[in-house]
């Protein structure tokens, strides 16, 4: 039997999730201290990926207020719980004390390189650090914001609360966008301050949608399981794995159009990033990427039936994110490792503590609102989407 609207509460942390947190940071910290460069990069792919687990969540919630969509809303709960997960926060505010081990801009002596020179007055130590602030601020206020008018809906019913989160989304989506372009080239593309693409923006922001939309799977089967979200059908399904499908389809547009724009124009300080990634071991790696990331999706969420089966669409969703450790890592590594790929036990420690943490937080964000907006004009439409 459903709770009454508006009371249901969320389920306790899994048990596991603690252990594993720890375990991981434990394995990643004896990591920063054999090998500072390996393990920083590590943190950073960690790190970069749990912010745009949130974000995407946020950038999600948005675009599904500003489009007046319906179906969601028995789920809202949850990617509000995403977006404010500080967790990837805290993992890219770690980073900053060890910036010269990951970015050659920020080491001692590097303006002896007349190209890094004729740009230190935007990579610079202290520069970075205040736009990661900034960023980080801009996008954890928006996600307070809609939640508190989200809760002050639950209190009084208004439907102005909707129309006010209309209009932050609508805000949200054009400053997401410009300062997450501007977070990729900090936190990314200056690995290697030499090469530049005027696509990457585009390709995070590809890369954030489908983060968000896999975490955002997994989170809503869980708590379907657990009896937390009796409402979440199959119809409520179909359209995530929609999006799963169809985000993984753009990604791979912008990371084929990235390559070929590299490969077409031949120039050596593009063509170096690309050399980088396919010797040295780093190749398989690279064309894997495509695999786990577009290919293995497109073709085991073709069928209808995979979109609206838990037992299929949650594994895409696991592979999705793997994969996107794996793409992210891929944009650090290769610049920052002598040699080829390593053997990973300290990325992996990285991504289990980190996605642990994670995942731990998640739970005890989730439990300080009822899991129904009990008031939401949209909420009928969502209980009864396609039924």
């Amino acid at each position: 039997m459903s709770s009454a609207p508006g009371t249901r509460a969320a389920p306790p942390t899994p048990a596991l999730l603690v252990p594993l947190a720890v375990a991981g940071l434990v394995v990643l910290a004896v990591g920063l201290v054999l090998d500072p460069t390996r393990g920083v990069s590590a943190l950073l792919a960690a790190g970069f990926l749990a912010v745009t687990a949130a974000l995407g969540a946020l950038a999600l919630l948005s675009l599904f207020l500003v489009s007046n969509a319906g179906f969601y809303i028995v789920f809202k709960r949850v990617l509000e719980a995403l977006a404010l997960n500080p967790v990837g926060v805290v993992a890219m505010l770690a980073v900053l004390p060890g910036a010269q081990w990951v970015y050659p801009w920020a080491r001692p002596g590097a303006t002896s390189d007349p190209l890094i020179a004729a740009k230190a007055a935007y990579l610079n130590v202290p520069g970075f650090g205040i736009r990661m602030l900034l960023f980080l601020g801009i996008w954890g206020a928006f996600a307070l914001m809609l939640r508190r008018q989200s809760l002050a809906q639950d209190a009084d019913g208004r439907v102005q609360h909707t129309q006010r989160s209309v209009a932050l989304a609508a805000l949200f989506l054009l400053l997401g966008g410009y300062t997450l372009s501007l977070a990729s080239v900090d936190w990314l593309m200056s690995v290697q301050p030499r090469w530049a693409s005027t696509i990457f923006g585009f390709y995070t922001i590809g890369s954030t949608l489908l983060t968000g939309t896999a975490v955002a799977i997994l989170a809503v089967f869980w708590l379907r399981r657990e009896g937390r979200l009796p409402e979440v059908n199959e119809s409520h399904l179909h359209d995530l794995g929609k999006l799963l499908f169809g985000f993984s389809t753009f990604w791979a547009y912008l990371w084929f159009s990235q390559y070929l724009l590299i490969w077409y124009a031949n120039l050596p300080e593009e063509t170096a990033y690309i050399l980088a990634r396919t010797r040295n071991g780093w190749g398989p790696l690279f064309y894997g990427n495509l695999v786990i990331g577009w290919v293995l999706p497109f073709l085991l969420l073709l069928p209808r039936a995979a979109k609206r089966t838990p037992a299929r669409l949650v594994p895409v969703a696991v592979l999705v994110l793997l994969g996107r450790f794996l793409d992210v890592w891929l944009q650090i590594a290769p610049g920052t490792l002598v040699g080829g790929p390593p053997l990973p036990w300290v990325e992996l420690g990285a991504l289990v503590g980190v996605g642990a943490a994670f995942g731990a937080v998640f739970f005890r964000v989730l439990a300080t609102a009822p899991l129904e907006p009990a008031h939401d004009p949209y909420l009928v439409e969502s209980l009864h989407h396609h039924t």
